[in-house]
């Protein structure tokens, strides 16, 4: 029997007197914890009231996708548009406490992903019970958007699985799949078939009646390590002192929220006050969510769901590419193909160069089964999409064939390319060479799983059809597509390649070269230009620079000794740093190469400056740099809007989102900032500071 029935929840009573909570969000994929949903279960769990006696009360999704998440990201904007953040989080609360409180015994069925503010509700539940499905996951992500979960539900959490575990999941981010739920103690049974389903939910439904609420009386489980680093004073403060230095060194100084959530969670662990705990979250969350960090990081999480291209229904999707070059880029594009579903077929210039490329592959594949995100049999099933060559024709026909940055193909060899495949389309990826023929140019940052934006030149004669396919494509590869047009090379590739030259005359200077790129990191980038001009390999940063950069004869000559000594980037271990697997370290005889061999004179000003200012100034002039030559392109017209910019700037190259992108960050300092920073450092370092008139469209 329905008691109670809404837009977004359905309320059902069966003959036993059992109560069925099911969140249904009408005329959604999921379901969303938005306002609606919130005030609709406030309005159904008052309904309960009238109820006299309720056995077990039980909660789940009606939706196949997954239980539910939250926030609403466009409602989160529109009410920090509006100032009504507050509202939001206090009927949250209000509904968490409410549904905590029942009377009768709770059991949450969760099957799919449950996140956010979703997870609040399921943990106001006493009892829960997963569904090990490949998308079941547990995850709080409003850390990452700058703000923290706002219900109450840490409280409860802290309780539960103690304080590291809490700030992994809550302050980390951490997303945990149906054993690891399991196993921290989130979860009252887990099932991997729908009997088992059944099987666990009568079992839970009989500890429910004869044990009743829980949720009033649970604790941590006492171990040693627990004994030892929570449940005392000291161990609680290297816990939260080793937590503090992961936070400085992986997250920007603005971004507050990580910092802030981790010594809230600190305080919970010990504070027996609920009604305080509440408070205290409460504050924390009308806090941050109305901050510019948050605001900006929520506006790019939506442009990434906006921004997915879309093609018509009817536009079929490559079955199979051909990537023409090799190395270990063009091992991470037939990665990225192979993970989608989609055949790829390698041809290289040399059997031994081909051979290289496909053990990079096979490494990469290899990577994910110590991940744990593959096993080995899907390891195999991907690596049999794969087939490789020295010579065409290719063993079947592809319909994308990407010129990769290593391509050897010649004006002369994608005619002879077309002619063998006329119906494939042929996609420049190199850049400094000009069209030769290809349907469209794709440009795409590395490693390609840092960005997922790239960005897509398409010909004005290119017909419609060919621009559909080129979509469908990038959408089934997850990525984001922001279309350029005037411009032969990639302008993420402009704008860092300038903060890369900045940075070379930094280390000329005496300006330590891993300071430098710690102070970017700390900054919100995730890597300098130094530690990007490894990964691209010095082969192909010189052809870029001599392109951009022609006149810069001794910085040619210093790439040739770097050559002499083998000092080629991230494939050969060493470069600007030292690289072995996932950890680096500075090469402090590049460092010293640079400085000896570009002899530049240290300006007086710099040289009476402590080490730390001279490294804070060093990173300013790499922001600046960069910041001109944005400026240049935007005075090209090569974006359609500054919002193409911007997102372009965050996601395709990496600027960091809580400043908004560029242009925010420009206006945000002002216009007096940047001429005196322009005068100060046009004095000191000459004229390649100076403003360009077209400085001023930023500010119109």
């Amino acid at each position: 029997m329905v008691i109670f029935n809404s837009n977004t929840v359905r309320i059902e009573k069966d003959q036993d007197g059992t109560i069925m909570i099911v969140l249904d969000f009408k005329g959604e994929s999921a379901n969303k914890v938005n306002l609606s949903l919130l005030r609709d279960l406030d309005a159904g769990l008052d309904k309960l009231d009238e109820i006299p006696s309720i056995p077990i009360i039980t909660l789940r999704s009606g939706k196949t996708s997954g239980f539910a998440f939250g926030p609403d990201l466009h409602e989160w904007q529109q009410l920090q548009v509006n100032g009504n953040v507050a509202y939001w989080q206090e009927e949250g609360m209000r509904v968490y406490k409410k549904l905590r409180d029942l009377k009768a015994p709770t059991i949450a069925a969760i099957s799919g992903p449950c996140l956010g503010a979703g997870l609040e509700l399921a943990l106001a539940c006493d009892y829960r019970l997963v569904y090990e499905r490949p998308n079941t996951i547990f995850a709080f992500p409003e850390v990452e958007l700058g703000g923290c979960p706002a219900f109450g539900s840490i409280n409860s959490l802290a309780k539960i699985i103690g304080l590291e575990k809490t700030t992994k999941l809550v302050v980390f981010g951490a997303r945990w799949k149906a054993r690891e739920i399991f196993h921290n103690r989130l979860a009252d049974g887990i099932a991997q078939t729908e009997p088992q389903l059944r099987s666990e939910f009568t079992r839970l439904m009989g500890i429910a009646l004869n044990e009743g609420k829980k949720n009033n009386r649970t604790s941590a489980p006492v171990s040693l390590r627990s004994m030892l680093l929570e449940k005392n004073f000291a161990g609680r403060a290297i816990l939260n002192r080793a937590f503090n230095r992961i936070i400085e060194k992986n997250t920007p100084e603005e971004v507050q929220a990580p910092r802030q959530t981790l010594n809230l969670v600190s305080n919970l662990v010990t504070l027996k006050n609920s009604a305080i705990a509440e408070q205290k979250i409460a504050e924390l969350s009308q806090r941050l969510i109305p901050s510019p960090t948050c605001k900006n990081l929520v506006k790019f999480a939506l442009e990434d769901i906006s921004r997915i291209p879309t093609a018509p229904v009817e536009t079929p999707a490559p079955n199979r590419v051909a990537l023409i070059g090799e190395g270990k880029t063009v091992a991470e594009w037939a990665f990225l193909h192979a993970s989608r579903g989609i055949q790829v077929s390698i041809q290289g210039k040399t059997a031994e160069g081909l051979g290289n490329t496909l053990l990079a592959l096979n490494r990469l594949m290899h990577e994910t089964i110590r991940k744990g995100i593959w096993n080995a049999v899907e390891v195999e099933k991907r690596l049999s999409l794969i087939d490789g060559t020295t010579h065409a024709p290719f063993k079947e026909k592809p319909d994308i064939a990407i010129l990769t940055a290593h391509s050897f193909f010649s004006a002369t060899d994608i005619d002879l390319f077309k002619n063998n495949y006329p119906d494939c389309m042929v996609i420049k990826s190199k850049e400094t060479v000009a069209w030769l023929g290809e349907d469209a140019c794709l440009f795409q940052q590395y490693p390609l799983g840092r960005f997922p934006c790239c960005e897509l030149v398409i010909p004005e004669t290119g017909s419609l059809i060919k621009r559909d396919f080129l979509l469908a494509w990038i959408s089934r590869l997850g990525k984001t597509a922001v279309t350029v047009s005037n411009t032969k090379s990639s302008i993420a590739t402009k704008v860092l390649l300038s903060g890369f030259q900045e940075n070379v005359e930094l280390l000329a200077e005496g300006v330590s070269l891993e300071k430098i790129e710690n102070s970017l990191r700390k900054w919100g980038f995730q890597f300098g230009p130094l530690f990007w001009a490894d990964w691209l390999g010095l082969d192909l940063i010189t052809k870029l620079f001599a392109h951009q950069y022609p006149f810069e004869i001794e910085t040619h000559e210093l790439f040739s000794q770097m050559r002499t000594r083998l000092w080629l980037g991230i494939e050969e271990g060493k470069g600007w740093f030292l690289h072995h697997k996932n950890s680096w370290w500075p090469n402090l005889l590049a460092q010293n190469l640079a400085k000896h061999s570009l002899k530049r004179k240290i300006d007086p000003v710099s040289n009476s400056m402590g080490k730390v200012n001279q490294v804070r100034e060093g990173r300013e002039r790499i922001l600046f740099t960069m910041l001109l030559e944005f400026t240049n392109i935007r005075a090209d017209h090569v974006f359609k809007t500054e919002a193409d910019l911007n997102f372009l700037a965050v996601r395709a190259m990496g600027w960091p989102a809580h400043t908004g992108g560029p242009g925010p960050w420009i206006r945000l300092k002002g216009q007096d900032y940047w001429e005196a920073l322009s005068a100060n450092y046009v004095s000191r370092f000459g004229k390649r500071f100076e403003l360009p008139e077209s400085w001023d469209l930023w500010f119109n």
